[in-house]
């Protein structure tokens, strides 16, 4: 059995414990595992605050709110209890139960410390994800680690492999090694999935801290795991593992990079995102009609060439209009049905550059007015301590003002509270999803993958998951210069820049609006090549044969 141990997860818009990025793609993994009828059980931490609320003011000055959720209507409190030491602090554990059900059941287990009897401290840690990076994060760490494992061998579960999603869940290690004996032993249990880019955000904690908050457990000599004075949990998880992979072909170069030690002993496999949950409605029925057996199967997906392009055109304008509805109910953008429309919706932080078409407002004008009109729709939110991404939200009204003093040739519009409801409309109701984040910090991308096996066309830095899947021309385009994958320059705003205006002026946009049969050609291009490949079932079956072997020999 395999034990998925992650820090977010994204299951149902009505659960907000994160709205993108590493939550959903946890979340689709273990709708595969359900579907697959893979063995496994994942342990996460309970936010009874969720992680938060967006309200964006006329100005474009970001608020937040806690996103308060009636968790006792979606799961159910079990009786296990263990103990687990916080320092001194001999604390109680206790957990609640969520079910994925499909050809198989897998079960997910939320951890709470949150009990009458604990320390208020350690009762904070089932508040908020992400509040902060000191000692709270540190014990939340200790919380899904130490006291998942504890929970798990408290219900008697036989585990195989234990998957670390990142380095939240390091410290379960400390448990496997006081158990089994040797590192050897614990590295025949263990995986490690690094989904991060850049040095920086790998977890650090100082050494005193670790050493203070972990005293109980003094079969680990924590002065050896330092490195520079801190714990770096990435290089825990890496050392006892015995695979380490990461998340796109293109990442493994960038982690070898950051982990010189691991060499050639990095794994990778590259992300998917869960179909049946990312194509529309409108679109499955699509698919049901003509690619019978696609949900089983999303190989089958190859075929989307046989849907008859007037209904595949007919059914994306239908989602188009909802979406379209959507952003005139929620702003005064007066967007219409008829009018090429670009999507960009992700977490706002600097490096996913979530403004770069804004740039140079008034070459974007020039284009409107002299080549088709354009309409963008952004959303996202920036995390609550990110001033410079809520400086980028800011920005964008700022420009939604002046743009509206120049021309109605563009229109542009920001939803605010992004989270899987209005995603799964944007991906599929944009024309063109445009992700242009700086080379080489996108370990992978999902976004993109949804919009794809909706007909969407990918408008994308060769970095990440389109390095791999995208075909210039075919399925969508690039932005900038397409790297080697060992090539870790970074990329320039005006090279990039440049290249974006000038494919939206040159193909993009005539080809949408003068060649509609190519356009449709692209969209089944793009369902063929992404929706058929890019998925979590994919997915799942490489880690069972590329990393979980380990421990299912």
């Amino acid at each position: 059995m395999i034990a998925y141990f992650v820090m977010e997860l994204g299951l149902e818009d009505n659960m907000p414990l994160y709205s993108g990025g590493l939550g959903t793609l946890a979340g689709d993994t273990l709708f595969s595992y359900a579907d697959m009828d893979i063995p496994a059980v994942c342990i996460t931490l309970l936010y009874k605050r969720g992680y938060n609320l967006q309200k964006i003011t006329p100005h474009g000055m970001q608020l937040d709110f806690d996103a308060l959720w009636d968790y006792k209507r979606y799961l159910k409190k079990l009786d296990a209890e263990v103990e687990i030491f916080f320092g001194d602090l001999k604390q109680k554990v206790t957990c609640w139960e969520y079910w994925v059900r499909s050809k198989g059941d897998v079960r997910v287990l939320f951890l709470d410390a949150d009990i009458e009897g604990n320390d208020p401290e350690i009762r904070k840690l089932n508040s908020k994800l992400y509040f902060d990076d000191g000692l709270y994060r540190l014990r939340q760490e200790i919380l899904l680690g130490i006291g998942g494992y504890r929970i798990l061998k408290a219900l008697g579960y036989p585990i195989h492999v234990y998957h670390m999603n990142e380095s939240h869940s390091a410290f379960l290690v400390v448990e496997l090694l006081k158990e089994l004996g040797s590192i050897e032993e614990v590295k025949k249990r263990c995986v490690f999935t690094t989904h991060t880019p850049v040095p920086a955000g790998h977890d650090r904690f100082p050494l005193d801290m670790v050493k203070e908050e972990l005293k109980a457990y003094n079969h680990i000599d924590w002065e050896k795991e330092a490195e520079g004075g801190n714990i770096n949990l990435s290089l825990l998880a890496s050392k006892y593992s015995g695979k380490v992979n990461a998340v796109s072909h293109r990442h493994k170069f960038v982690t070898a990079g950051i982990f010189p030690e691991l060499g050639e002993d990095i794994e990778y496999v590259t992300n998917g995102v869960y179909h049946k949950r990312w194509v529309h409605e409108e679109i499955q029925e699509l698919f049901n009609e003509y690619i019978p057996g696609w949900d089983e199967n999303p190989i089958l997906l190859q075929r989307a060439h046989e849907i008859p392009s007037e209904l595949l055109l007919k059914k994306h304008n239908k989602i188009k209009s909802d979406l379209v509805n959507l952003v005139n109910k929620q702003t005064d953008a007066s967007f219409s049905d008829d009018i090429f429309t670009i999507g960009i919706a992700r977490r706002v932080t600097p490096y996913k550059r979530n403004d770069l078409i804004l740039r140079d407002i008034d070459r974007l004008i020039h284009i409107a007015e002299n080549i088709g009109e354009i309409q963008i729709v952004f959303a996202g939110k920036a995390h609550p301590r990110d001033s410079l991404g809520k400086e980028i939200i800011k920005n964008i009204f700022e420009k939604i003002r002046l743009i509206k003093e120049k021309t109605k040739a563009v229109k542009v519009a920001f939803l605010e509270n992004y989270g899987i409801d209005m995603a799964k409309l944007l991906i599929a109701g944009s024309d063109v999803w445009l992700n242009n984040p700086k080379r080489p910090y996108e370990a992978c991308g999902t976004s993109g993958m949804k919009a794809g096996m909706n007909g969407v066309l990918n408008f994308s830095t060769w970095d990440g998951w389109w390095l791999e899947g995208g075909i210039e021309g075919v399925n969508g385009w690039g932005i900038g210069p397409k790297p080697s994958w060992q090539d870790m320059t970074e990329s320039k705003d005006e090279e990039d820049l440049e290249d974006l205006y000038g494919k939206l002026a040159y193909v993009i946009i005539p080809t949408f609006y003068k060649h509609r049969d190519e356009w449709v050609r692209l969209m089944k291009n793009s369902i063929a090549t992404i929706g058929s490949h890019f998925n979590t079932h994919r997915m799942v079956s490489e880690y069972i044969s590329k990393v979980y072997k380990i421990g299912l020999r």
